[in-house]
């Protein structure tokens, strides 16, 4: 794994903006080039998130170029792109122009919103997870202001389930370029085991019995990380996977969060949102997501 080219979509609005100090973090820690992109949208509204829309390629490569300037004036390598041919749709744009610029990853901003269109569709960030293979790095943020980005704890929840390798590769990769720790989380997947109220001894020790297993595996990866990490913890939550990561996240508290997606569901539900749908709810947060092939 690395993140050598990182693109970087931006309508125009100091909310989309807010990414680039993870971007720009990233960038500098591990040597890679930013590829700032607009994408010229069919019918565009006339603002986004209160700021006027760019809908001339000119405007928007100029505004794109003002980004560059003060980034390279930083020592950070820049490329600056502008897909011209108006889209219907940003998405598969975006994904299509990751493919051809050859970007390691795709950094943008979710804006914390849930309304019927993205319950029905997934957000942009979400569908170009599904549509492609390039991780996706978002911050999910309310306000334009976002501080500086650093580095101090990264927190890998562990899906045995899903590939764990990714996980542990994107710390392997991350943790030293910061000197940052790292916390790996389990947490069951099932609900407690529902037994006869004549026997309530016998949920509970089905219950310890597996959350014992679950530290025993955790244990194991916690382990192989060691030999390449010099702080690694490893840590069992009793809660679900979702409740468990946010509970995680603000204990330690921690700077990014690594979720591997399932290549082969949606991440979208009606009626049961997935873990990423809750945590994109939730201001403040960078995730950095990586579908499993």
């Amino acid at each position: 794994m690395r993140f050598a080219r990182i693109l970087v979509p931006l309508d125009g609005s100091p909310l989309a903006e807010a990414v680039m100090p993870v971007a720009c973090s990233l960038a500098k820690r591990l040597g890679g080039t930013l590829l700032l992109l607009h994408v010229l949208e069919h019918e565009p509204p006339a603002a986004v998130h209160g700021e006027p829309h760019l809908c001339d390629a000119r405007e928007a490569l100029a505004y794109l170029e003002r980004q560059a300037t003060d980034l390279r004036r930083e020592g950070i390598a820049v490329e600056s792109h502008v897909h011209e041919r108006p889209v219907e749709d940003v998405a598969p744009a975006v994904d299509v122009h990751a493919h051809e610029f050859d970007a390691d990853l795709i950094a943008m901003c979710a804006h914390g919103r849930s309304n019927l269109r993205t319950r029905l569709i997934g957000s942009i960030a979400e569908r170009i997870l599904r549509a492609g293979s390039v991780p996706v790095l978002l911050r999910t943020v309310r306000r334009a202001d976002q501080p500086a980005f650093a580095l101090r704890r990264l927190l890998v929840p562990i899906d045995f389930g899903h590939d764990v390798d990714a996980s542990l590769d994107a710390a392997r990769l991350l943790a030293p370029a910061y000197g940052a720790a790292v916390t790996l989380l389990a947490a069951p997947e099932r609900p407690a085991p529902v037994t006869s109220r004549l026997l309530p001894g016998t949920s509970a020790l089905m219950r310890a019995y597996d959350l014992d297993a679950l530290r025993g595996r955790i244990g194991e990866v916690a382990d192989r990380l060691r030999a390449d990490l010099p702080d690694v913890e490893a840590m069992v939550a009793e809660q679900p996977p979702t409740p468990a990561i946010l509970a995680a996240s603000d204990g330690l508290p921690a700077d990014l969060i690594v979720l591997v997606t399932d290549a082969h569901g949606g991440l979208s539900s009606w009626s049961e949102p997935s873990t990423v749908q809750q945590l994109l709810r939730r201001a403040d947060l960078t995730l950095l997501l990586i579908r499993e092939l």
